[in-house]
């Protein structure tokens, strides 16, 4: 078994909801608990807590921050949190996400995996507020970064890294024994359209109907789906299905035509690993298998 923390920006995309619930099936996973980023956190642990019920378990969730390290233009709000008028979910007010993850953290010294899917803002406040967390975990696992050959037409498509840029790179600059990110070129190759996305996963299970129910607005509004976040958690897992190459990693806190950007230098002795490939096949073969299990 392996002991996971999740960081989450859920409520929005459809990728966080689907991340939690491959954690919630991953039979060598131990979810210690789920913290909550971004706009309006009370209504995302309100919805991390509703997928939790629908798997029937019953995992500790605290709202995290709603602000940054770094002022940003906006506030997202969770536009699927209106689907928790049909789902049996507990109330939250805001908690403190930094102190709830270090205490997990200290009370399991190497062996706790810290995956965060979301703006990097409750990482970094940990991390600030408690230096020797990193040295403490076993692993970290983010969904951040961009580091393809074309320029993105924005800088907010490099979301997580963008909505904090200033988390972003105090974070990329951590030193944990084991630190992989998954950044959004490779991601991006994970993209199905929404009609073979219903196929793959059926509602065949109310934990799948949650998922389908907090997320159909947005399968439906992009008509497409990028599970993004769901690879950080299977590259837990089965880190064969992503190449990784160390190295550092650097973001831009000041122009802000390329805000939240990120660059990545080739370095033996960097603090991190990005992913270079991704194994699409193989990808999609754990994540049914996990959620759709046979008979």
């Amino acid at each position: 078994m392996i002991k996971i923390l999740l960081d989450t920006d859920i409520g929005g995309d459809i990728d966080d909801a689907m991340c939690l619930a491959y954690l919630l099936r991953e039979p060598r996973c131990r979810l210690l608990g789920v913290t909550t980023v971004c706009g309006e956190p009370e209504k995302r642990a309100a919805v991390a807590d509703a997928i939790c019920r629908a798997a029937g378990r019953e995992v500790p969730v605290v709202a995290g921050t709603d602000g940054t390290l770094q002022p940003v233009p906006v506030y997202p709000t969770p536009e699927g949190a209106g689907a928790l008028e049909r789902w049996p979910h507990g109330e939250f007010k805001k908690g403190d996400a930094p102190e709830f993850l270090y205490r997990h953290i200290s009370e399991n010294p190497g062996e706790a995996v810290l995956i965060a899917i979301g703006n990097m803002t409750n990482i970094a406040m940990l991390f600030r507020r408690h230096p020797d967390a990193p040295g403490l975990l076993r692993g970290l696992y983010t969904m951040n970064g961009y580091f393809g050959a074309e320029p993105l037409p924005d800088p907010t498509y490099n979301w997580n890294s963008w909505a904090d840029p200033l988390a972003s790179k105090e974070v990329f600059a951590a030193k944990v024994s084991t630190y992989r990110a998954v950044p959004l070129e490779v991601t991006d190759l994970l993209t199905i359209k929404a009609g073979e996305a219903r196929e793959l996963f059926p509602k065949s299970t109310p934990l799948l109907q949650a998922v389908m129910d907090f997320g159909g607005a947005w399968l439906e509004s992009t008509g497409k789906l990028t599970l993004h976040d769901p690879l950080a958690a299977v590259s837990v897992f089965y880190p064969e299905v992503c190449s990784f190459e160390r190295g550092r990693v650097e973001v831009e806190t000041e122009n802000r035509d390329n805000m939240g950007g990120t660059a990545f230098t080739p370095d033996s002795f960097g603090s991190v690993e990005i992913a270079r490939s991704v194994d699409r096949e193989r990808f999609y073969q754990v994540l049914r298998d996990t959620l759709c299990p046979a008979g």
